[in-house]
């Protein structure tokens, strides 16, 4: 463990220095709150309990940072006073019952199960290192760049966690400012608040809070495999190391792709390789990096969904640990609604399963309070309307992608996987078959839902979602392969593993090759791999963050700008605007007709009519660079018309023009 340590602690050094260290001994603080509960169940030194503590910790320094909000917009006071007083009380309530029995009995935990879980977590710093540290990078000439992969799922954060610092309840849509934010933004709340104090970017709490969610994640995992193997912990490492690197055939089969095309390997540079499915008109399933790089709000979901699923035996019938399993539950709705929801179905279907064989079905009653944490979250997640219209956005059928080529992309996706998969349903008594059933079930639940449902304003979540649901329970059944192998076809239990490993492998390597490749700035499909921000940008950018006001709505045209520079001014300049073309929310007609009246105000030449179309949206300020001017000549009027723009800030590029309130009378005075 010391070995991890310290490769966090230079991870976070090398990304961010000092701030960064600072950030990351806040975000220590936030789960403090939790670790007393985490304690009652398993003692101080059992991972399982730093595990739920860790987890717990952050959801309620969440809700205090949300509470303080309410009561009085953006106040440290507050929330520190908040966050002090909810961490006394946790701690006094465990204290009180310290001479009492544990809440949960886990397994015993030795040097052994240590030293596997170390190993596991080195992947940690090994998969984020790279890529994080050539997020935005500055080339010689003060370009900014950053790859491809990272400019949907991260820089959108960037705008969340920007939005929620301006301490607005409910938050806003920064890509359609008159209207609230529906997304599941409590993952970003700890990030938002923390980052202000220390005054450490959007960008750099997001790097470092991924780190802490994989690492969260990781060990999650491991631990849910861990529950069913406590005998075999370097089997368990194995699988878990596997299983996170090793899942997919993506990557051998885009070398191959390549090299009978006639091109050279490097030509795998130019390929989203964990998408190749896509070539055959399937679902998309990323593997688990993608997660840690792009995605750690669901990192935390899964984390949290998967802490539950052991407490189903080993917390046994006792009403704490009962009410400590809803509270993961809860605290895995509120990050991440769907899968909260996955994992509660999951849950329940083991408790009904260890009843029945136990032949003690009034323990499931007892289980039923584990529901009150859960509705609570849900109770959440409704009045900060996060998913407002997303019920009605799901559909049911087996419909494209899902419908298109469903073996043969799964295979593609799994393949490695599916192998030692099929070898853990082995029907032999030992390794014993109860031990996989709340897995077996997942991943059987997880694949229905992922042919049978689509949110049909992003046909490609649910696969997203549930393909990762299917990863993070995978170990159980790997780790039982792993086992049978090693019983029944000794000679094979090496031989096998290693060869679906590095078939596996390649995909891992290149996809975590390509996010750090920023000088690739060859043409992808619709996009650049390489996006550049220029230095004129970058200090129009920044003018807008210090000349501004943190609520100004700054206006780009949205529709030019496409799927590369789409988030700059919620991302980069931390403005919301009237309206945009978000690549990472739910497509909503909104979007389209307010993009289609900011377009009108760029292309018009009539100086008056932008105007007003400008007033109408409550646009403050208009940023023209060019991007804007290449595609609209008429954006010289926003310089020539003093009566109604004033330009603030003018640099060799880029000019941002302010939008002149109406004239006494409610008119405009005419332009001299």
């Amino acid at each position: 463990m010391p070995a991890v340590f310290l490769l966090v602690v230079a991870l976070v050094w090398l990304l961010g220095g000092a701030v960064g260290l600072l950030y990351a001994g806040l975000l220590l603080l936030a789960t403090v709150p939790g670790l007393p509960i985490g304690f009652r169940l398993f003692g101080f030194r059992h991972p399982a309990a730093w595990l739920t503590g860790i987890i717990t910790g952050y959801a309620l320094s969440s809700l205090v940072i949300w509470f303080a909000t309410v009561v009085r917009p953006w106040s440290a006071l507050m929330i520190i006073g908040g966050w002090a007083a909810v961490t006394a009380v946790s701690w006094a309530l465990a204290r009180s019952g310290s001479s009492k029995p544990r809440w949960g009995a886990a397994p015993s935990w030795t040097g052994r199960d240590r030293l596997a879980l170390a190993l596991v977590l080195l992947l940690v710093p090994a998969i984020i290192g790279p890529p994080f540290a050539r997020i935005n990078a500055i080339d010689s000439q003060g370009n900014e760049r950053i790859h491809a992969y990272f400019t949907a799922d991260f820089v959108w954060h960037m705008a969340v966690v920007a939005e929620l610092q301006k301490s607005e309840l409910p938050p806003r849509d920064p890509f359609l400012a008159s209207q609230p934010l529906h997304y599941y933004w409590t993952y970003f709340v700890v990030p938002s608040a923390a980052a202000r104090m220390v005054g450490a970017s959007p960008q750099l709490v997001l790097e470092i809070n991924a780190i802490g969610a994989s690492l969260v994640l990781v060990t999650a995992i491991f631990l849910a495999a861990w529950a069913a193997w406590p005998a075999n912990p370097i089997t368990v490492a194995a699988a878990t190391v596997f299983t996170v690197i090793a899942s997919s055939a993506e990557g051998l089969a885009a070398i191959v792709y390549v090299l009978r095309a006639g091109g050279s390997i490097a030509g795998v540079r130019d390929l989203n390789v964990d998408a190749l499915s896509r070539g055959l008109g399937g679902l998309r399933i990323d593997d688990l990096p993608r997660a840690m790089w792009y995605t750690p709000q669901h990192a935390l979901s899964y984390a949290a969904g998967l802490a539950a699923l052991p407490l189903a035996t080993w917390g046994g019938s006792r009403a704490p640990a009962i009410l400590v399993v809803g509270m993961l539950l809860a605290v895995a709705v509120m990050v991440n609604p769907f899968v909260g929801a996955v994992f509660c179905v999951i849950y329940a279907a083991a408790v009904l399963l260890e009843a029945k064989a136990a032949g003690d079905l009034r323990r499931v009653l007892k289980h039923a309070l584990a529901v009150v944490p859960v509705a609570m979250g849900l109770v959440w997640v409704w009045a900060n309307e996060m998913i407002a219209g997303a019920g009605g956005a799901l559909r049911f059928g087996f419909v494209p992608p899902a419908s298109n080529a469903p073996i043969a992309s799964f295979v593609l996706s799994f393949g490695p996987l599916l192998v030692l998969l099929a070898v853990g349903l082995w029907p032999q008594r030992q390794p014993a078959w109860s031990a996989i059933l709340p897995a077996t079930l997942g991943i059987a639940l997880s694949t229905v839902l992922m042919h049978l449902l689509v949110l049909d304003v992003d046909l490609f979540w649910v696969g997203f979602r549930t393909g990762h649901l299917i990863l993070v329970l995978a170990p159980v059944l790997v780790a039982r392969g792993l086992l049978v192998l090693h019983d029944r076809w000794r000679a094979l239990a090496v031989a096998v593993p290693l060869a679906l490993f590095l078939t596996g492998v390649p995909t891992t390597v290149i996809d975590a090759f390509n996010a750090q490749d920023i000088a690739n700035t060859h043409m992808g499909p619709g996009f650049h791999w390489t996006v550049t921000f220029t230095a004129a940008q970058r200090e129009a950018l920044a003018w807008i963050r210090d000349h501004t006001p943190r609520t100004a709505i700054v206006q780009a045209e949205p529709v030019v700008r496409g799927r590369e520079t789409w988030s700059l001014i919620p991302s980069y300049a931390e403005r919301r605007m009237a309206g945009g073309l978000p690549i990472s929310l739910m497509h909503v007609r909104g979007y389209d007709a307010t993009s289609a009246q900011v377009q009108e105000i760029y292309r018009s030449d009539d100086a008056a009519a932008a105007w007003a179309v400008a007033r109408s949206l409550h646009i403050d300020f208009l940023y023209i660079d060019q991007v804007e001017r290449g595609a609209y000549p008429a954006t010289e009027k926003f310089l020539n018309h003093p009566a109604y723009f004033t330009p603030a800030f003018r640099n060799q590029d880029v000019a941002v023009v302010a939008i002149n309130p109406p004239a006494p009378g409610g008119g405009v005075q005419p332009d001299k």
